[in-house]
């Protein structure tokens, strides 16, 4: 007898069920987790930092001033994802676009705005040639653009000689640093302006300090690109099929899609935007150089997957993309303030990257103890980051002590120090400092190194009790973290707090989001 029974209306669902069916549908959008730890990250980072005043209007325009480079060229990267594929020359596109475009109108005399068509012909051009050996010629896109890495830097360099150019015209300002209404608050303090013009600028010059004083091009491009590329993905034939040929090539192509056209145009797209990106950086740097961009295509391709783009094709929006931008911009800032090594930041990067291909895996797999283990592997990951800053500083001093004491042993010996040698040998006040930095930080990292490898043997067993009782530890550690000067690390802490508190409810809440699934 077929069941007739009807569902209940939503006013007689519990509350807690209603806030689970919430979070079923929220967590199905790919760019979900990206948007989550940017909420929980900002609110500790205000928290945290009193005097940053994190969701301050000038504040958040200066993110995405900072973020608008690299993230044009994660939207190019999204698109070649889309498809399955990879490029891995984008930011030695980027550098060598950004070279030629201040070498031209610095050394031929072009002029700013042909130099600039120059830069994006250049780039578009790239592109036409990785995509035609991709798609034309069946070689594997990870090859073509891991060869185009070193082809295009190498001709950036060879190109103008690895020099710097000259400061560029002011024209080039206009794609970054150059602010809209500088032009309209000055014409009112000139008393320039009558009417609503007039109106205009008085409510410019009121609010300058705390929003259009970062009001720069660079947002607005940033942004305008964005909704207009996600236009156009999701409302022309185009996007359609990139997601077609990332979902299923061969049936793509049965269906009538001229496969490797599409795929030409992708990759074109991709390097037009690695040199679009290009031309934001050179908005706001001084002059040009071909060693711009190193290490942008593991930013781009970051940003991409934590924002939910799968790197097996057809799953992934713009929008992730988006947002992953900011949450890399996030945790980046946030290490620097902590001033954490660049070096160190970069395996950082690297680590965002496993952690978020993770997450893709776990999400196709819908399975409630991967989940558990994916939430137990970003507390432990947090940890880590918030372990980084103190570690490295022990670390540091603690081989240069080491270094230093080998060197006064060569040289009591008798044995004549090289150079390196000799600069390894310290004076009286450094090795001081070395030794207090060393003692000033071994108690919190010791801490966080057994937080950290609590976390990381969680995440293969654990019980409930013992994950509440690890997520109540990550926030009893922001106490020694602030006593140590490096409260900035809290919000790490704060979301490894989260991530550890929900595994602990992961299975719980999948049991009952299938009992309130409606049954066929």
């Amino acid at each position: 007898m077929a069941d007739t029974s009807t569902p209940l209306p939503k006013s007689k669902i519990a509350l807690q069920d209603q806030f689970i069916m919430w979070m079923v549908r929220f967590f199905r959008a790919e760019w979900s987790g990206a948007l989550l730890a940017i909420v929980v990250l900002g609110i500790a980072i205000e928290v945290a930092t009193p005097d940053t005043l994190f969701f301050r209007p000038s504040n958040l325009m200066t993110i995405l001033n900072n973020s608008a480079a690299i993230g044009i060229v994660a939207a190019g990267m999204t698109l070649v994802i889309l498809t399955a594929g990879i490029d891995l020359s984008v930011g030695s596109v980027m550098g060598m676009t950004a070279a030629l475009t201040g070498y031209v109108a610095s050394f031929w005399g072009f002029p700013p705005y042909l130099a600039i068509m120059t830069g994006l012909a250049i780039g578009m051009a790239v592109g036409a040639f990785n995509g035609t050996l991709v798609a034309y010629f069946g070689m594997p896109a990870f090859i073509v653009t891991l060869a185009g890495l070193s082809i295009w830097r190498g001709s950036g360099h060879l190109t103008t000689s690895a020099q710097a150019t000259p400061k560029l015209p002011d024209a080039f300002d206009t794609f970054g640093r150059y602010n809209p209404f500088s032009a309209l608050r000055d014409a009112y303090k000139d008393g320039e302006l009558t009417g609503f013009a007039q109106t205009l600028g008085a409510f410019v010059d009121d609010n300058w300090l705390n929003f259009f004083r970062t009001f720069q091009m660079s947002m607005l491009i940033f942004v305008g690109f964005f909704i207009i590329l996600a236009i156009l993905i999701a409302n022309t034939r185009y996007g359609r099929y990139v997601y077609a040929i990332g979902s299923n090539e061969p049936g793509a192509r049965q269906a009538g899609i001229n496969t490797k056209l599409y795929t030409l145009i992708t990759y074109m797209i991709c390097s037009f935007c690695a040199a679009l990106g290009a031309l934001l950086f050179l908005g706001r740097a001084p002059y040009a150089k071909s060693d711009y961009g190193q290490m942008w295509e593991l930013d781009a391709i970051a940003a991409v997957v934590i924002g939910g783009t799968s790197l097996f094709g057809g799953r992934g929006s713009l929008w992730g993309t988006f947002m992953g931008v900011i949450l890399l911009k996030l945790i980046n800032n946030g290490l620097t303030l902590a001033q954490l090594n660049t070096f160190w930041q970069m395996v950082v990067t690297g680590g965002i990257i496993l952690v978020a291909v993770g997450i893709d895996i776990v999400r196709q797999s819908k399975d409630p103890r991967a989940v558990r283990k994916l939430l137990a592997g970003v507390g432990a990951f947090m940890a880590f980051l918030s372990l980084m800053t103190p570690a490295s500083i022990w670390l540091g001093a603690k081989i240069g002590i080491i270094e230093h004491n080998a060197s006064v042993a060569l040289r009591e010996a008798g044995t004549s120090l090289a150079p390196g040698q000799n600069a390894r040998l310290l004076s009286p006040a450094d090795l001081d400092a070395y030794q207090a930095a060393a003692s000033s930080t071994a108690f919190g990292s010791l801490l966080l190194a057994i937080l950290t490898i609590v976390a990381a043997v969680m995440i293969f067993r654990t019980t409930k009790i013992a994950t509440l009782i690890l997520a109540a530890g990550f926030v009893l550690m922001i106490v020694p973290v602030v006593a140590m000067g490096y409260q900035i690390t809290a919000p790490f802490l704060v979301l490894g707090a989260v991530a550890i508190a929900a595994s602990a409810f992961v299975g719980m809440i999948f049991d009952r989001a299938r009992t309130l699934q409606p049954t066929g």
